[in-house]
Parts: C-alpha cells; structure tokens; sequence
C-alpha cells in the first residue's frame, strides 16, 4: 500500500528544547520554577525571527504544578509567547478544582491568552498513578508518585488562530495507535507529541519513544513533531522519515516545515481491524501447504520378485527379536533380514547370532551402545543399496509393527517409491495406545502435514518400503533429524525430491515388553525441526523447499 501523501499548506514549526537537569539539592519547587524560566528564556530568542514560526512548542513538563500554579510565573509565560506573536502549546501539569490533577496541554493565542486545553485520557500506571494504591501502600516505592492524577474525558483536537485543527496525545498516549487515529478521526491534520523521557536520562527509551511516531506517522498520513522537554524533538514526515531530531538535553530551538493533511489511510479508515485481518492473511497464507506443481513421476515395474532387506534396529529387544525374525522369514516374498544392533545391554545379540548361523537370510550388525536410531536406518539403507537389493523396510524390532502386515506393504511398493504403513487412513489403527497419546500422534502428524504439505497422514509411522533409486537420492545429503523427526523428514524429502509418496493401512500395537524411546525432547525436536522447515519452504529454502521439477530428479 503507497504512502499517504499531505494535501494542506506548509506550515512553520519551532520546537522549544531546554536542558531540564536541576544544580544539586534543588527542591521539588524549584525544579518546576527553574524549567518553567529555561522554556520562557528559549522561546523569547525567537522574538523578531524572519520568518515568523506559524507555531511554536513547548514539551511536556514544561510547567509543572508549581510553574503552572504560580501566577507571576505564568503572566511571564504569556508575555513572551504575546512577544513572540505565534500561536503556541504548550505541556502542563494542572492542579483543578477539588483536588484533581491533570497531565494535559495548553494552546495560547498569538497575544498570550490561554485559547484550548487537552486534557491526557490515557495515564502511565506507576508514573502518573498508582493502580490499586490502597493494597499496594505496603510497598514504599509507591509514595514517590504521591497524587493520583485524574485522566481527561475524551480525544479531541484543538485549534489556534490561522491554524488547521491538530492533535496532541501526550507522550505515553502515543504508544497506543488507536489514540493519535482518534485524533485524526476528529480532524486533527497533523499530530504533535509532547514528550517528557527526563527521567531515563541518557537510555535508549527516548529513541525508542521516536520509532513509534515514526509507526503513527504512517498510520495516520499526518506529520508528527515530537515536542520534547529535554530531547529527543524531531519532525516526521508521513512516510516515517525523520526529517531532523534534537539529540538528549540539548537545549535550542528546532524547526522545520511540515504540511497538514485531510487524507484518510486505511487504518484510520478501519482500525485494528487492518492490522488483525493482516495477520490472520500471513496465518492463512503460512498455514497453506507449499506443493510442487508437477505430479511425481509414476514408478517403474518391479522385477516379479524383488529383492527386499528388511532393517531392524534393536536395542534391548530381547524378549521380541526372535519372533520379529521369523514372522519375517516366514513372508512368501523371501525377505532377507538385516539386524542393527547397539550393543544391546539386555543380549539382544546373542539371540541373533545362533539364527544368523542357521539361515543365511539373516545378518547381524553390532554398533557401539545408543548409536540412534535415525544412523541405524541408513547403515541398513546403505547395505541396500550397495548390495543391490530393489527394496529396503523400515521396521521395529518390539512386535509393534505386526509382520504379516509386511506383504500388504510390499505389494503396495509396486505402485509407490515410498510406501508408508499409515495408522491414519481407512483400514488403519492403533491398539493399546491411551486416547491423550492418540491424540497427540494424530496432532503431530496433521501438524506436519499442514506444515510441510507433505501427501500423507503418518509421516511419523517407522513401518515403511523404499525402492533403491529413492535411497539413492536421499543417501546423497546428510540428515538433519536424528531423532523420530527423521522419519518425517524422510517423506518430505522423498516428496520434494519428486518420487511418489503413498500409503497402505497397518494395526499399530503399543509394545508389551520394554520401554518406548519417546521423550519429551525428541518431541520438541520434532516439533521445532517441522516448523523451522515449514517456515523454511514457504520463503524457498532449506531441506523443505521444492527446488527442481519431477522429471529432473528422476
């Protein structure tokens, strides 16, 4: 969207800038008296300046209650704005009749009389008062805010002789956006901030209060002029340019020209609904899958009987190995068996030696302890591939994933490059597994789905067949997921890379002998690893990201 352009007149503007910090051992009283002559002092130096100011400003505080409720000081006041002759706003803090106090601003007339007030409706908690003072008197930091100013009624804009209308929210009202648009809803066509950040001394507060007349200038297509008692003063164009800025308690006159404006944008026009509707379209347009555009190439024919190595990781599979092998072996398709084991504490080994000796089908492969499960899988990828097998399983070695399901997978295999034993589609289910664990396998399979657009629903099941040419293409980058993360990264790699990615149901069962493997920072990893990827792929880089037609992986 373009920036909003002013439509009005120039104006001339001076800012009035004084250094507020008092000699030691200066009262309260003195303090507000002392400032009050510094501003007085400054402003009359503009007296007789060609060309005239259209307007000049005072920051906040620059009468505070002692100042503002001394008559000699204020008919000083008014004199030298009537010497100066320009209509000028100045920044109060006014003791009311009956007790209350206010934060507001004064506008003067050209000849000195007092013209407007805006009283500040939106007051700083623990600055300005103290919320629920009588339950918290206990806490003695309180008392140094000793009156609980009173807040003005309503957002208006003000007027002075030869001016457009122009609002003024005071200092901490313009960190909130709907005040200054209030003002411009009223018909301010320009904004003027005045500030008082005396208090955070030489910290980065009052920049950061600069940045977000920068944000208001842009929402509201008006210039904004930060009037600050002892800096940072600065003029903002409407497309948040600083055009010039006072540095910290450098007393002197800052000027420059600006220009009303009547144009509405569109966030005085609509609000907060702008910013939220803006929101919830980056959610969608994050939340829609990121899909290659070409379909994966349709696998080619199977030998009639296709070699197939079925990997099995253990580690503490003692008590399941030896059926998990032969409901293997007993498969009509002949799988051989290739048993990766991590120096299993429980023996695990020394049951697969003896079947290793008998049946040649059967291989053990014995790693030093806790190696993983992700290097597990591809050492016996590896194997596979380097000895010629056409197909490599995905398989655990604790009966959860039920061998005579095996055949259905392999003949699924025919149509698919990858095939996925899924939980998740028609035919598929999950045994033994608590409806809070159903539910949080199911989130994070629908979580990665929508995430990485990936075309299945168990990216995280561990019961699968690959054909050789996909275990070819993801053998040649290294991982980034070493826990159960790397089953979903396997599809999505799969599925970047242009081979097809199918499903066949299975029954998963929970395992009755030994503990999962699951923790919780596995979990996390998943769970950080899919977003990142996810963010990754919809700004086109990373492992997610498509990059290369089908027919070029193939």
């Amino acid at each position: 969207m373009p920036f909003s352009e002013p439509t009005g007149d120039p104006l001339d503007v001076a800012v009035v800038q004084v250094d507020v910090r008092p000699p030691p051992n200066t009262s309260a009283v003195q303090e507000d008296l002392l400032v009050a002559r510094k501003n007085i002092a400054l402003d009359r130096t503009l007296v007789g300046s060609t060309p005239r100011p259209d307007l000049v400003l005072w920051g906040e505080g620059s009468l505070d209650p002692a100042a503002s409720g001394d008559p000699a000081t204020m008919v000083a006041v008014q004199r030298a704005i009537a010497d100066v002759g320009v209509p000028t706003a100045v920044g109060a803090v006014m003791d009311d009749p009956g007790g209350l106090q206010r934060t507001s601003e004064l506008v003067f007339g050209p000849e000195g009389s007092r013209i407007d007030r805006y009283d500040k409706v939106h007051l700083v908690p623990f600055g300005e008062y103290v919320p629920w003072r009588s339950r918290l008197d206990w806490i003695s930091a309180t008392r140094q805010i000793p009156v609980d100013r009173t807040p003005g009624s309503s957002v208006h804009m003000v007027d002075a002789p030869g001016l457009p209308p122009f609002g003024t929210p005071i200092c901490f009202e313009n960190s909130f956006p709907a005040i200054p648009r209030a003002f411009v809803r009223d018909g301010a066509t320009f904004l003027v901030v005045p500030v008082n950040n005396a208090s955070y001394g030489f910290t980065a507060a009052s920049d950061q209060h600069l940045q977000m007349s920068r944000m208001r200038a842009v929402e509201t297509g008006r210039w904004v002029v930060d009037a600050a008692v002892s800096g940072v003063s600065a003029f903002i164009d409407t497309h948040g340019r600083v055009v010039t800025r006072s540095g910290l308690f450098q007393p002197g006159i800052l000027r420059a020209q600006i220009r009303s404006s009547t144009t509405t944008t569109a966030y005085v026009r609509w609000g907060d609904w702008l910013p939220i509707l803006a929101i919830v379209l980056v959610v969608i347009l994050f939340l829609i899958p990121r899909r290659r555009l070409p379909p994966p190439a349709t696998p080619e024919p199977l030998p009639p009987s296709p070699r197939t190595l079925v990997v099995l990781p253990t580690f503490n599979e003692r008590d399941t190995i030896e059926r998990v092998i032969a409901g293997v072996l007993e498969r009509p398709e002949h799988p051989d068996v290739l048993v990766v084991d991590d120096s299993s504490p429980d023996g695990t080994a020394e049951l697969v030696r003896p079947i290793t000796a008998r049946d040649g089908r059967v291989r053990l492969l014995e790693r030093p302890p806790r190696s993983g499960l992700a290097s597990a899988y591809l050492e016996g990828f590896t194997t596979a591939v380097r000895e010629g097998y056409d197909l490599a399983v995905e398989m655990d070695s604790d009966l959860s994933h039920d061998p005579s399901e095996l055949s259905r997978l392999l003949d699924a295999a025919r149509q698919h490059d990858l095939t996925v034993g899924s939980r998740y589609v028609a035919g598929g289910s999950v045994t033994n597994w608590s409806r809070a664990r159903v539910a949080l396998s199911r989130g994070a399979n629908a979580y990665s789905k929508v995430m990485l657009g990936l075309p299945i629903h168990d990216a995280t099941s561990g019961y699968r067949v690959y054909r050789r040419a996909l275990l070819e293409e993801l053998l040649r980058t290294p991982f980034a997921g070493a826990g159960y993360v790397f089953q979903i990264e396997l599809v999505m790699r799969s599925d970047r890379a242009g081979f097809d990615v199918g499903e066949a149901p299975i029954t998963f069962r929970e395992r009755e002998h030994g503990e999962s493997k699951i923790s919780r920072s596995i979990v996390f990893e998943a769970l950080w690893k899919v977003t990142r990827w996810g963010l990754s792929a919809r700004l086109g880089r990373g492992p997610a990201a498509w990059t290369r037609p089908a027919h070029q992986r193939r």
